[in-house]
């Protein structure tokens, strides 16, 4: 499992989490199975999961919804799907320190390896498909503490 941890500024959050359970995730991915199953995980949990199915969506229900946490897919209806979400999650000033598990298929090894994560993809953490259950739901704690 290979994740990057960026540590984002979180002082200015006004929320103290006493209790992880409850909280509202939005899964924003195209592949349906992927979006059921991670739910089906993270609802087990006791998260509530809300669910997109496009960037489009994700970022009509985050207003919406108001979640306390996104796990997002990199590559959606383009390549650059799910760092434009993100970009825009970081400009409303509503979404912009909440956070965020980008996930993707994407062998992370390679020549993905030479991107400089830190300037293009403002995340929490990064995880590659597939994610084991336990490992998901560490990483959604971890981000959401």
């Amino acid at each position: 499992m290979i994740d990057f941890y960026r540590p984002f500024d979180r002082s200015n959050r006004t929320e103290v989490i006493m209790n992880l359970k409850g909280k509202r995730i939005l899964i924003i991915d195209d592949d349906p199975d992927f979006v059921r199953s991670t739910g089906m995980i993270l609802k087990s949990a006791g998260y509530e999961v809300l669910e997109a199915f496009s960037g489009k969506e994700g970022l009509e229900k985050s207003k919406a919804e108001n979640p306390d946490l996104y796990i997002i897919d990199l590559m959606m209806e383009t390549y650059s799907e799910g760092s434009r979400v993100v970009e825009a999650l970081i400009e409303d000033e509503n979404t912009r320190d909440k956070p965020r598990i980008m996930i993707t298929s994407v062998d992370l090894k390679g020549p993905w390896d030479s991107y400089p994560r830190d300037e293009w993809l403002a995340c929490d953490f990064l995880l590659q498909k597939p994610v084991p259950p336990a490992e998901l739901l560490k990483y959604v704690e971890k981000a959401i503490a």
